[in-house]
């Protein structure tokens, strides 16, 4: 096949992700599902080829040998790919996710107009999370170029490998990736705190140590943006502080507390029309009196109660909420939108008597 003319023709299909795989034909996910395609089924040469020659468009890494890596591919000005190639029976494997080469929009994006707000904060942290394949990254590109067009700013980015290529507009960007332009997240932050920075991106907080640098670096005057991979904004609060001894967990409320600007929490629920998957997001504020549940364990369990009764005042809304306004609005499916309701008793219920 020519690799690039089938990328290019699923892509406008409104594939996100594509499968190689020895033993069954490509496979790609189109508005959440999986698509078995009508190429030819993989042997071990096929797959061997694609990776080696993803491999060779990779600036700077070295693999001599290797069980997983990841890199990125582009197609000229018209696609770009995040690339993970890893080894299954002994046999190449390749999962790809499509990235935009125009950085989108956060209106576009339906990105709750809250979330505009504190992004453009000085200082503090915020976090953008879900599942895998829930448009984490998007989001987070979203907001830097928000930022980008808003306001002057040094951004740095640490990511893992790079996905949206952002140019210059009012802010300058300064893009690192790990296996390239450093050797790690703890190295690229370390060394971020000495150059000038206000804004910094960090891929992914995936251990105790990121996430305690990250908070120190909030608290020394940087706005901090990054993913997370739990489902909702009171998970995501318990996980932060969870990583951390219990003789530490005190301390570390009291960072978070005194640190954490918002959360947005992501699942993209297909639209009723088929045309594509819509944004719904669980958005936390941290507002004084969710600040004293963060600092309080026995009140962590009221956090999701004061984010319903935020919407109006400060912009917040539970996943409920923004699955209700979803149906409402005839955007999605009652199916559609019953599945993805965090409580769907209350879900009902909140319907028949709302």
């Amino acid at each position: 096949m020519n690799l690039n003319e089938f990328l290019l023709s699923i892509i406008k299909k409104g594939a996100s992700d594509i499968h190689f795989k020895v033993g069954s034909p490509p496979i790609v996910r189109i508005f959440g599902d999986l698509v078995v395609t009508k190429s030819a089924i993989l042997n071990p040469q096929d797959t061997s080829t694609l990776a080696f020659n993803f491999l060779n468009e990779s600036r700077g890494r070295h693999f001599d040998s290797f069980t997983e890596i990841d890199t990125t591919y582009t197609i000229g000005d018209q696609a770009r790919f995040r690339v993970n190639i890893f080894k299954s029976k002994g046999h190449f494997s390749i999962a790809m996710r499509y990235i935009p080469v125009e950085v989108p929009d956060m209106t576009d994006l339906s990105i709750p107009p809250v979330a505009k707000k504190f992004i453009m904060e000085p200082r503090g942290f915020i976090l953008v999370t879900g599942v895998t394949g829930c448009g984490k990254s998007t989001t987070l590109a979203a907001m830097i170029n928000h930022i980008n067009n808003n306001k002057r700013s040094h951004i740095i980015t640490i990511e893992d490998p790079i996905e949206f290529i952002h140019k210059d507009i009012r802010s300058i960007i300064n893009q690192r990736e790990v296996g390239v332009d450093t050797p790690n997240f703890m190295a690229a932050m370390r060394a971020a705190m000495r150059e000038d920075p206000d804004i910094i991106l960090i891929g992914e907080l995936r251990d105790k140590d990121a996430v305690a640098t990250a908070i120190r670096a909030a608290e020394t005057g940087h706005l901090i943006l990054s993913t997370f991979h739990t489902v909702n904004t009171k998970e995501t609060i318990n996980s932060l502080i969870s990583f951390f001894p219990e003789h530490q967990q005190p301390q570390v409320r009291a960072q978070i507390a005194a640190n954490l600007r918002g959360i947005i929490s992501q699942r993209l629920i297909r639209k009723k029309d088929n045309t594509g998957r819509v944004l719904a997001a669980e958005v936390l504020v941290n507002t004084p009196t969710i600040r004293s549940c963060i600092l309080d364990p026995e009140k962590r369990e009221d956090i999701l109660y004061y984010i319903s009764q935020g919407e109006s005042e400060f912009g917040m809304q539970t996943f409920d909420q923004a699955v209700m306004n979803l149906y409402r609005a005839g955007i999605i499916t009652y199916e559609d939108a019953l599945a993805n309701a965090s409580s769907p008793a209350e879900f009902e219920r909140a319907l028949q008597f709302g």
